[in-house]
């Protein structure tokens, strides 16, 4: 194998903007062949963690094209143990073959893999289509194009048979349906967003969409639809790509004329689209391709390909592939960070894909479209290309491995570490160390800030808590809030002010898949007094009226620790022995506390799997 590697490992310059990411690319051929009968095509990579191996699996899906337009052959894939040192052969397997029926060849094109740590199986998603003996598309039934989808078990190394995945109007309104070349995700409550393109029976233009489905490991089903986004400009808006960056999706859309983006709270519900351009308000350039997203906890990026690259001989501007920072509150794509990803060898580049695959390394992939007994002049030899993007800082957004992700949220009181407290004595080191006892791996994040109120917590959201897409949110609020400070006459807050925070929190979260929990603040001790001479608890207490209101109103489950503090201090228990101060739990109080959290959370994670 053609282990060539082309020296671009070029730092991405710094420039003005204080808030870049500087990273560095390597590119290398992960596979070669040439032949004047194919051309591999559509090279798209799954990272799989597997417990115990310091390497996750990789796995590459690939295509052979067949010579006529869009003609191509059953799913191949390429397997590699070791994090990409080395890789078998591409390899059919026969559940992923074309099947012949009637006269026609049934297959399957345009696949993304990804890793479904939910369910534990690999989903590959793409299109079903007939084609004729020649191999020319057949569009003439509802159907002709489908939602398909397949799943590999990476412990025995097995695929299953392709699936179809049933929408509603597949006669009209969906007569033909694609999530071809597509970026898909998996929100937190295993649930998937699937972006899709789609016309009707009658329609010359395509549509795009995003469909929310559910997946048990084995069978596919529609949850819900979203906004039908559409563009009166020659094909339409297909090969639609989602991302989720910092509590915000964003979306990719090709045309045949300019490339579109636009965003979503929900990844189902988005805003008007608008063409990309770069910072300097000039068009990108991209236009009649796909661009793919790679997303940092700390920045977002687009791979594209575009006109202005002294690149007009390669058909459609289709080389070199590029990538960018983007702007995420403008949508722009920044310029001076453009990088070259894989070069232009003088053919077009294929359908690419672009993926995470270690907390140090997101690729970008595709191959050549060439097709010859001899290489192309310019250097084009049939290769399959992996660009690896090496981050400056580790992205933790690729460190979700195969186990679950638990924040806990709150103030003082979840931080947990002071004086007489150390850091593996606060609830949540406790509780991690509880899920790892009954057999839950889930890592749990401290992201306790003292002195914080739930206004300052929903502030800070999306900047901190959502870039980490947690599996699931503990959040404690309330003592801060109800407070009466010292020559004051009333709290921080009002309590109308901290249930619409408090609720307004777990929404969001919510919208993003992600499971909440609610809990109460522990009782203060009898002797504690706020700046009016009360004891806090005159205050506290309403306040934990609202809590318990807003669990009951967003359907989330309740941990109440101040009813169980005050039950415990009815039973005659002197919960000042639980404190450091009155307030602040010390090393039993902790304890107390993640006891009383364990069940809860169990049941919660125990939802997800």
């Amino acid at each position: 194998m053609n282990r060539l590697a082309l020296c671009l490992a070029v730092l991405c310059p710094s420039i003005a903007c204080s808030q870049t990411l500087p990273f560095k690319v390597e590119t290398t051929v992960i596979h070669q062949e040439l032949s004047p009968d194919f051309c591999w095509f559509h090279p798209r990579m799954a990272s799989i963690p597997m417990p115990g191996l310091a390497d996750p699996v990789l796995i590459c899906t690939l295509q052979k094209h067949l010579g006529v337009s869009d003609h191509y052959s059953g799913l191949y894939f390429m397997r590699s143990d070791d994090g990409g040192a080395s890789w078998t052969k591409p390899v059919l397997p026969k559940e992923l073959d074309w099947k012949t029926v009637n006269g026609e060849n049934i297959a399957v094109c345009d696949v993304t893999p990804g890793w479904h740590r939910n369910s534990e199986r690999l989903i590959a998603i793409g299109v079903k289509l007939r084609y004729s003996a020649a191999g020319e598309h057949l569009l003439d039934q509802p159907r002709s194009h489908q939602c398909a989808y397949a799943t590999y078990d990476p412990s025995t190394g097995k695929w299953a048979e392709w699936k179809m995945l049933a929408l509603p109007d597949e006669e009209t309104r969906h007569y033909l349906a694609a999530p071809g070349c597509v970026q898909w995700l998996i929100r937190p409550d295993g649930t998937l967003l699937i972006p899709m393109y789609f016309r009707e029976k009658t329609g010359e233009r395509y549509q795009s969409t995003v469909l929310h489905c559910r997946f048990d490991g084995s069978a596919m089903e529609l949850i819900s639809k979203g906004d039908d986004l559409g563009l009166e400009d020659g094909r339409g808006l297909y090969e639609p790509s989602l991302a989720l960056f910092q509590g915000t999706y964003y979306l990719t859309l090709r045309n045949d004329s300019r490339a579109y983006v636009t965003t979503s709270t929900d990844g189902l519900h988005f805003e008007p689209v608008q063409p990309w351009t770069f910072d300097d308000g000039s068009e990108l350039g991209s236009y009649n391709t796909q661009q793919h997203w790679l997303v940092h906890d700390q920045a977002l990026f687009l791979s594209y390909t575009r006109r202005g690259a002294n690149n007009d001989h390669i058909p459609r501007n289709r080389a070199p592939i590029f990538m960018a920072q983007v702007d995420p509150s403008k949508k722009q794509v920044l310029r001076e960070t453009e990088q070259v990803l894989i070069p232009d060898r003088g053919v077009m580049l294929g359908n690419f894909g672009a993926a995470a695959i270690t907390p140090m390394e997101s690729w970008v992939t595709d191959a050549e479209y060439y097709m010859g007994s001899q290489p192309h002049a310019k250097g084009a030899d049939g290769s399959v290309y992996a660009a690896k993007i090496q981050w400056d800082r580790p992205n933790q957004l690729a460190t979700v491995a195969a186990r679950s992700r638990v924040i806990v949220l709150g103030d003082s009181i979840t931080k947990g570490v002071r004086s007489g407290v150390t850091a593996d004595q606060t609830f949540g080191a406790l509780l991690e160390k509880a899920l790892q006892e009954k057999g839950h791996s889930a890592d749990v994040i401290n992201l306790g800030i003292g002195g914080e109120r739930t206004d300052q917590a929903l502030a800070r959201l999306s900047r901190e808590i959502l870039s980490l897409e947690p599996t699931l949110v503990t959040i404690m609020y309330g003592t801060n809030d109800s407070y009466v400070d010292k020559d004051q006459t009333q709290s921080r807050l009002s309590q109308d002010q901290y249930a619409a925070n408090l609720k307004a929190i777990v929404e969001h979260l919510q919208r993003l898949g992600i499971n909440t929990i609610l809990m109460t603040e522990p009782r203060w001790g009898k002797k504690a007094a706020n700046g009016l001479g009360e004891n806090p608890n005159v205050r506290l207490e309403p306040f934990m009226e609202s809590c318990r209101q807003i669990a009951k109103e967003t359907h989330s489950e309740l941990v109440d620790h101040f009813r169980h503090w005050s039950d415990s201090e009815a039973g005659g228990t002197n919960i000042s022995e639980w404190t450091t101060d009155e307030c602040h739990p010390n090393p039993a109080g902790h304890k107390v506390l993640a006891d009383t959290m364990l069940p809860v959370v169990l049941k919660a994670l125990q939802a997800t799997h």
